[in-house]
């Protein structure tokens, strides 16, 4: 195998491995140089020109330039409609509001999650989606006996799970399918399903009911009722569920489970809205 060869002006070959640093050095330099420019404009509270850039942070007038194109194209910067300066784009403006939706989560619904437990007495969770799998966001521990045990932090594949089917119920079909094929497996207890096509036609009828139901596909005797936490978009963010033994999930106190889950979702659907 051949190996790259670059003149480095000592008349010595560069490897490709020092290629590679070289271009991850230089890379990691635009980075540092665009978060510069997002703390100067955030420091100063006003648009700011090219050049005022060039003379604070010390970039070459060149790669400045390069640097705010990259950015206004990314719609990271934007034009301030005033004369030739430049103030934070869309694109970071999204990033915020993302940012304090899930700070808003964690706070509002550690609230919510203990009222639902207080309600219920069964173990309480609000999950969502992390590298296309469900992970359990937050707990709050159930206080009847034979209480189901869970971990936050804990990922598992979304067909496991009836909250995990409610968190991947925005995608269109294709994209369902997508992640279903890469992520979906076999469950502990063999029960859950994994063909796509009844995936795909369970989810879609989780959402439209409002609620998802499982029972022993991931733990034996037990299982779950969920429901989905939206946005002001209507887009499902997380996923609210009581966790019981399977005696505590006969009819009649399975369908109170479901009109408290949906009614607890719905409110911390409203304070994030």
């Amino acid at each position: 195998m051949s190996t790259t060869l670059k003149s480095n002006g000592r008349n010595q070959p560069e490897t490709a491995p020092e290629v590679a640093a070289e271009e991850e050095s230089t890379g990691s330099r635009s980075v540092r140089r665009a978060l510069d420019i997002f703390e100067l404009m955030l420091h100063r509270g006003e648009p700011i020109t090219v050049a005022q850039i060039v003379a604070e942070l010390s970039i070459p007038k060149s790669t400045a330039y390069e640097l705010v194109r990259t950015l206004s194209e990314g719609d990271y910067l934007a034009p301030s409609g005033r004369g030739s300066g430049l103030f934070l784009g869309r694109k970071l403006f999204e990033l915020g509001m993302a940012y304090r939706s899930h700070v808003d989560l964690l706070k509002d619904g550690a609230r919510i999650a203990e009222q639902l437990r207080d309600e219920t007495g069964e173990t309480v969770q609000l999950s969502v989606l992390d590298n296309d799998l469900m992970m359990v966001l937050l707990k709050e521990e159930g206080v009847r006996a034979l209480r189901i045990i869970s971990q936050v932090g804990s990922r598992v594949p979304v067909n496991w799970a009836a909250a995990g089917r409610l968190l991947v119920s925005d995608l269109d079909d294709k994209a369902l399918t997508a992640l279903l094929g890469a992520t979906v497996r076999p469950s502990p207890t063999g029960r859950a399903a994994t063909d796509l096509k009844k995936l795909v036609a369970q989810i879609r009828k989780f959402r439209r009911q409002g609620y998802a139901t499982e029972l022993n596909e991931t733990n034996e005797h037990a299982g779950c009722v969920a429901a989905p936490v939206v946005d002001a978009a209507g887009r499902c963010i997380a996923a609210l569920s009581v966790v019981a033994p399977e005696q505590r999930l006969v009819k009649a106190n399975r369908d109170y489970l479901i009109e408290r889950v949906m009614s607890a979702a719905e409110k911390l659907s409203r304070r994030l809205g």
